[in-house]
């Protein structure tokens, strides 16, 4: 059954001949209508096209992925339709290798089918964030450094201009930013050169055009048309016949000074017109004052004050001082932005030099190489090579237009037929769901071809305005809201009906009545808290009432989710909560968690919040984090050990190492430290901050060695006596004292020994470090700490240890950039931290049926059937408009005037512009945030948020006056909050949203209630004897289960895998290694397990065939220590005497012949089964498995001989054998089971008894 498309989905899928913008709203099956279209054109007329002869380009790989399995589904279901159609056949092979793909793919498939055009590398590398911004951070202190060294003075000018602190910081920001954005511009160079040639204008004639002035006319043109309508309002209250009639020749005269405000031609008239006084409004008599509404008179005062203030305003805006004065403010920071204009082209031309010593190209290199390939000449006009691309393509689709930036247009332009008279590009998207302004996204270009693109003709425009997913009651409410707030000022677009959602879906009819309404919801959480202290109080009570510890902290978040969640137990509660539709089902169902997601802004403090508050409420949650990896325990923990492996005397790393858990020292213990350190005479080891306290310590109450590794000849420190000091050979000075055995419950000696080892390891790191590659030096840490399985061991372990991988992988990564070693992975780390570049938690938890909390962003595209939009009275982030410098694609450069001879410092005027153009872009980018939010709920839409004053703040904001049906956009720009904007779109009623206030008191009184109840039902179960079965059915049920008779009894309790020390009925073998790092053993410890462990490990790796002395064992012993393969701690436990006398041994010397001819295994695992009944774990056939590890076989005529090591220190040689035998037997059958050879001899090898035949 083919699908029923709309006539606008049907306009789309035929439209033929013609550029088409397709605005497709949300939830209007816009992928579906694509492919459709894609379809249609590689299956209709005689002459249908190939899939390859179509160019679609996405924003994400994902989007690709999908439109080409879309795209492959539908071919193949067309073949079902016509098998044998060869045509088809061939399409579904095209489709693997059109370009299905991403604007950077693309672009990379340009470079390299036209690599001989540009002056890199072929085989060049694309770099990570990372390593980029490793070789940016590079360049540009190189840069730095020589222009104050051969620019003099103008750069010393501008270094003082933009400085922060005492740190370049502020200029590599200042030069970076300026630098980022021109790389958003198809050259340039080019943007650059207007933004220097802007500089030259030469008066103020020449400022009138500029694209600042002309916003500034314009803006200020806006707001006076919204003064004089609220006048003109009030100017009618007055002339009501109990309104304040004297107050209407003040107001006409207000009226006839905006007017000539508007009236203004140019910057010095509006200048001089805006600089009017308003007069005294005129006093009302006695004799009329009866009969006059106080109310009416007072609201007319109150229109009048409003626009006093904002005139006011204005002026300090724009108008603050003379036109005289403002050019000279621009003229005198002129030199200052030409100095920094010059220090971008140098970092430029630096950072992309290094690129090419390198050989890599960074994401933006792509787009711009692509241009230069398809550009030509000074005019930028299609060359040859952009002629050849575009007769490959009959048609250009790019999908999410509305997120595109002047780059990707013009390689659009190059790569259409327009200019052959073929218009064949198709641009899809909603400039309403443009949100990645931050991204540099260019919505207007969308707009450009909005307002100009006719329903005909070269250049088409269709809509698509059906929303296939939602229920009317979100629809409804979501048009209520934003065709009041969202405009062309503030959001880009004029929302009316033409851009509203329209309804397309269709839900089945509810079986039985739903006690819950669907009506979208505004949740409001009154956040005064005046009355807590008492309300903590009663929760104290309650909690005391059922036995539980309550905490209260009511912080406004908290508050809310608390809100949310009593709202979430309510919709999924299994007996009364929401029904919703199920489409997998085909029914209706009670809402469970998983069909609820929490939308925030940013999840940054609020996710964890919100997670901790609805887990407490008993609520599943998962909640994704973009960021927060590195903040992590374990990846910060290991992070900070290579901070301190690269450089130990770094106080705050090196704490966390000791606070970490394989250190072991505590908070008390550090501040013993300290104070002993403080003690310390001049001529120590002072000035190493806390590593020099360290290792004072440590050599004071530590034995003999040194703290940091290095043994003295005869293994002591030998100190000479000076008076009141010792001085140790090493030159520390000791103070003649002594410490008293227990400080606090510490042993300082225990101390000591804990940070020798420490010490220790850190100094073994250290050694290795510049040897090994990053990720062994990183499994070596995990490894020799036993950080990894601790890690793995806490709370959340699972996620923990997936962390600490993708660091593994991480190191890997960056060991294949162009850069090297401990020192610069820390700068990689601290670099993609700089820019936020993070990787989240490694670990996905499972959201099957858990509330899930994301970020708006995060969700575009997605679609939930209850969806809560939270955190709707977070302030908008608007730090980027408190910046020393603004920058835009058309008004350029905005920086402060700055006078270093008079230490003055102030904004400039075209600052000023700039700075209220990008709060209108922001706001209106906030705005298309709240849009993609409301627009993701399929059933339920429910808003919250935290307010203050809550009751009497909504009134007035829901009492704002309207100028054609929509707020002004001077109110819109004055709030912070989207709480705010959603209430004064309230201002005219609100049908569709229910609006509720919830107070922190009722809410604590509901968690009451809820606490008594619990404390209630346990008391009723404490009180059930424990030996009753309360359940009639359940009891039944028992009974027939204890008559019956199971024939496999003893299978029940066979483990599925058996290990081989399991079998010898050990708990463990005597010499497995304890999960305890090896540094923290002490040496008696040593002395067993790992002593065994060491000799394995040695007996494993050396080469048997190059053994002749004792001297050749520790030659081999240093060989594979050198090789990071063993720890030096290992080594030193292994007697190279004893090895070399097993080799020499008859069994040794028949061990190393085999080597010698490539015959000897080592260290082999194995798996096999066997019937239970023939090891003796149960009665019947059924086969366990079996595992271990053979220490040593080798081959004799065709024979194995098997051989395992011993180090126990037994005094009984046969019971030693005996204890083993079956051991052996096992390890002979899963040798011959493997290899169907037999096994001709057994032997253990005791280092103690020697050669030990296992008959």
């Amino acid at each position: 059954m083919g699908v029923n498309w709309t006539a606008d989905q049907k306009a789309v899928i035929d439209a033929r001949g013609s550029n088409l913008l397709v605005s497709a709203a949300a939830g209007s099956g816009k992928t579906a209508v694509l492919v459709e279209r894609i379809i249609q054109r590689i299956t209709e007329g005689d002459h249908p096209l190939d899939i390859d002869r179509m160019l679609v380009m996405t924003f994400t790989h994902s989007a690709a992925a999908e439109i080409r399995e879309r795209i492959a589904e539908a071919i193949e279901k067309k073949i079902e339709e016509n098998p044998g159609d060869r045509h088809l056949e061939q399409q579904a092979v095209l489709v693997q290798y059109a370009q299905i793909t991403t604007i950077d793919s693309f672009c990379l498939y340009l470079i390299h089918q036209y690599s001989d055009r540009l002056d890199i590398d072929p085989a060049f590398r694309i770099a990570d964030e990372g390593e980029t911004e490793l070789i940016r951070a590079d360049a540009l202190e190189e840069v730095i450094e020589e222009c104050y060294a051969e620019w003099g003075e103008r750069f010393m000018e501008f270094a003082e201009a933009f400085t922060t602190g005492n740190t370049d910081k502020g200029i590599e920001d200042t030069i970076l930013n300026v630098w980022k954005f021109s790389q958003s511009n198809p050259w340039p160079e080019d943007w650059l050169e207007r933004c220097r040639g802007e500089l030259e204008a030469a008066g103020p004639e020449e400022l009138e055009q500029t694209d600042w002035m002309k916003f500034l006319m314009t803006d200020v043109r806006i707001m006076v048309r919204e003064w004089i309508s609220v006048l003109e309002y009030a100017l009618e209250v007055c002339g009501e016949p109990d309104g304040p009639e004297p107050y209407g020749k003040t107001i006409n005269d207000d009226l006839e000074h905006l007017n000539g405000i508007l009236n203004a031609e140019d910057y010095a008239a509006m200048s001089r017109a805006v600089a009017f006084q308003y007069a005294r409004l005129a006093p009302i008599g006695k004799k009329i004052r009866d009969q006059i509404d106080p109310e009416k008179q007072e609201q007319v005062k109150k229109i009048r004050d409003d626009c006093k203030k904002k005139t006011k305003a204005l002026i300090e805006q724009y108008f603050s001082s003379s036109p005289e004065e403002m050019f000279h403010d621009l003229e005198a920071g002129k030199d200052n932005i030409l100095t920094l204009l010059d220090a971008v082209r140098a970092f430029s031309e630096r950072y992309a030099e290094k690129k090419r010593e390198k050989n890599v190209v960074d994401f933006g290199d792509l787009e711009h190489f692509a241009l230069e390939i398809l550009g030509s000449g000074e005019n930028r006009t299609p060359g040859p090579e952009a002629d050849e691309m575009a007769q490959e393509f009959d048609e250009i689709l790019v999908d999410e237009y509305q997120d595109s930036n002047l780059v990707q247009e013009q390689l659009v332009q190059f790569l259409s037929k327009e200019r052959f008279g073929e218009p064949n590009v198709v641009m899809v998207g909603d400039v309403k769901q443009s949100i990645y302004k931050f991204r540099l996204a260019r919505p207007e270009l969308f707009m450009e071809k909005y307002d100009t693109y006719g329903e005909s003709g070269v250049n088409r425009k269709i809509e698509l305005h059906q929303n296939f997913r939602s229920r009317n009651e979100v629809l409804d409410a979501t048009n209520d809201i934003f065709c009041r707030i969202m405009t062309k000022e503030v959001g880009t677009i004029e929302y009316n009906e033409a851009a509203a959602l329209h309804p397309g879906a269709v839900f089945e009819e509810k079986p039985e009545p739903d006690s819950h309404s669907l009506s979208a919801e505004l949740l409001i959480m009154e956040t005064d808290l005046e009355n807590l202290p008492e309300m903590a109080e009663a929760a104290a009570e309650a909690a005391a009432e059922t036995d539980e510890e309550e905490d209260v902290d009511y912080t406004s978040r908290e508050l809310e989710a608390g809100m949310i969640a009593g709202k979430i137990r309510e919709l999924t509660d299994p007996d009364s909560g929401l029904r919703i539709w199920d489409k997998n089902e085909k029914c209706y169902r009670r809402a469970s968690y998983g069909d609820i997601v929490i939308l925030l802004r940013a999840t940054s403090s609020w996710a964890e919040d919100f997670s901790e508050v609805l887990t407490q409420h008993g609520i599943p949650v998962s909640a994704e984090q973009k960021t927060g990896y590195f903040d992590t325990t374990e990846i910060s923990t290991v992070v900070n050990l290579l901070r301190v492996i690269d450089n130990p005397v770094q106080d705050i790393p090196l704490a966390s190492v000791l606070r970490a858990p394989f250190s072991g020292i505590t908070d008390t213990e550090l501040a013993l430290i300290a104070a002993e350190n403080g003690k310390r005479t001049e001529g120590g080891n002072r000035g190493e901050g806390l590593y020099g306290a360290v290792r004072y310590f440590a050599e004071v109450y530590g034995p003999g060695e040194r703290a940091d590794g290095i043994m003295p000849q005869d293994d002591s420190i030998k100190m000479t006596s000076f008076g009141t000091e010792y001085r140790t050979e090493s030159g520390i000075i000791l103070p003649k004292k002594t410490l008293p055995e227990q400080i606090s419950g510490i042993s300082p000696k225990d101390t000591a020994a804990k940070l020798k080892k420490i010490l220790q390891l850190i100094q073994g790191f250290r050694e290795i470090a510049p040897q090994v590659s990053l990720d062994v030096l990183l499994h070596k840490i995990y490894d020799e700490t036993g950080f990894y399985l601790y890690a793995a061991a806490m709370p959340g372990g699972e996620v923990r240890r997936a962390n600490l991988d993708l660091l593994i992988e991480k190191a890997k990564a960056y060991e294949s950039s162009s850069y090297r070693g401990v020192f610069h992975f820390i700068r990689y780390i601290e670099k993609l931290k700089e820019r936020e570049v993070d990787f989240g938690d490694a670990g996905g938890a499972d959201v099957t049926n858990c509330v899930r909390i994301m970020t708006i962003h995060k969700s575009k595209g997605l679609e939930f059937p209850i969806v809560f939009v939270s955190g709707l009275s977070k302030h908008f982030n608007q730090m980027d408009l408190r910046k020393n410098i603004l920058i835009d694609a058309e008004m350029g450069i905005g920086t402060d005037y700055t006078d270093t001879k008079k230490r003055i410092k102030g904004s400039t005027l075209k600052k000023n512009v700039m700075k209220r153009w990008q709060l209108q872009e922001s706001q209106g980018e906030e705005l298309r945030v709240l849009y993609v939010a409301l627009t993701r709920a399929k059933e339920k839409l429910i808003l919250t948020g935290s307010m203050k004053n809550a009751r009497e703040k909504a009134e007035e904001l829901m009492n704002t006056r309207f100028r054609d049906g929509k707020v002004p956009a001077s109110k819109l720009l004055e709030k912070k909050t989207y709480l705010e904007w959603i209430l004064m779109s309230c201002s005219e009623g609100h049908p569709h949203l229910e609006i509720s206030f919830d107070t922190p008191r009722g809410q604590l009184m509901r968690e009451m209630d809820e606490q008594r109840d619990r404390g209630e039902d346990r008391r009723y179960l404490e009180q059930l004897p424990a030996d009753g079965i309360w359940d009639p059915a359940y009891r039944r049920l028992l009974d027939l289960a204890g008559q019956a008779d199971y024939p496999h009894r003893a299978d029940t309790v066979l483990n599925a895998k058996y290990s081989v020390s399991e079998l010898r009925q050990k708990e463990t073998e005597d010499e497995i290694v304890p999960t305890v790092p090896q540094f923290m053993m002490s040496v008696e410890e040593t002395g067993g397990p790992v002593r065994g462990t060491a000799y394995h490990r040695v007996l494993s790796l050396i080469r048997f065939e190059n053994i002749e002395t004792e001297e050749d064992v520790k030659t081999e012993i240093r060989r594979i220590l050198d090789d990071g393969r063993i720890a030096a701690e290992e080594a030193e436990l292994v007697s190279a005497g004893d090895i070399r006398k097993f080799i020499s041994s008859p069994l040794g010397q028949r061990a190393k012949k085999a080597a010698e001819s490539g015959k000897l295994f080592r260290e082999r695992q194995f798996v096999m089964g066997v019937p239970a009944r023939e090891i003796g774990t149960g009665e019947s056939d059924e086969r366990v498995l079996i595992q271990g590890i053979i220490d040593a076989y080798f081959e004799e005529e065709g024979e194995w001989v098997l051989l395992d090591y011993k180090t126990d220190r037994s005094s009984d040689a046969e019971a030693l054998k005996e204890h083993y035998r079956a051991q052996l037997e096992l390890y002979e059958r899963a040798l011959t089971m493997s290899s169907g050879k037999k096994v001709k001899e057994k032997y253990l090898y005791s280092f103690r008894f020697g050669m030990l035949a296992i008959s």
